[in-house]
């Protein structure tokens, strides 16, 4: 079991709007969707932590992403168990050098609308797709649970957003069956230039490049 579907979270393509509710629930989602707004491009490092029931154990792994509006990013995966995810705006890349396979498939149709994976993709509308609550109003920080509106059985998403500056610090998905992955970020920088070439990605030779059926 790889460690690489949140990555396609994307972390920041979201699109947050202020719904009815207590008022630190409005605020926090105001000042989300004001950075996100605000927000270019960002670079961060991240931490991503995966524990199932099925698991004997944790599964942990690192790395650097990097994401440019719109629908562009790039997660480098550090080894033990290195890989490459890539965005380019049309395509989604997951490169596993040690399998020597290139995993294509479009990004608009990787993830099935009203997912939490799809919303962190910045694929959903909050709005549209997921009931909002605040799970926890912290002193530093608040904790926002996201749940899908037409199918609850999909999951969750809780999102802890930092107050000074509404940064998001921590991303988990909890899915039906109990697998909860968790993202931590650390060492953002925003709106910096980024090389285009980032988000590009050419299989290298001699490696098999699978595509989904519906491809």
């Amino acid at each position: 079991m790889r460690p690489t579907t949140l990555a396609i979270a994307i972390v920041l393509a979201v699109r947050v709007l202020p719904v009815a509710g207590a008022e630190p629930l409005a605020e926090a989602l105001h000042r989300l969707q004001a950075r996100y707004e605000a927000t270019r491009t960002m670079t961060a490092d991240f931490r991503q932590v995966v524990e199932s029931p099925v698991l004997a154990g944790a599964l942990e792994s690192a790395g650097t992403l990097a994401f440019e509006k719109p629908n562009r990013m790039r997660w480098d995966y550090k080894p033990p168990d290195p890989q490459l995810v890539v965005g380019d705006g049309e395509t989604l890349w997951i490169y596993q050098p040690d399998d020597h396979q290139v995993i294509k498939a479009p990004l608009t149709e990787a993830f099935r609308a009203n997912t939490p994976v799809t919303f962190l993709a910045g694929l959903g509308r909050l709005e549209r797709d997921f009931a909002a609550s605040l799970e926890e109003d912290r002193p530093e920080r608040w904790v926002l649970r996201l749940v899908p509106h037409r199918d609850k059985g999909l999951g969750s998403l809780v999102l802890v957003v930092r107050k000074t500056d509404a940064a998001l610090e921590e991303a988990r998905i909890t899915d039906p069956l109990g697998t909860t992955t968790r993202l931590l970020l650390a060492n953002e920088r925003r709106n910096v230039p980024l090389d285009p070439g980032l988000f590009r990605f050419t299989p290298p030779a001699g490696v098999d490049v699978i595509r989904p059926p519906a491809y």
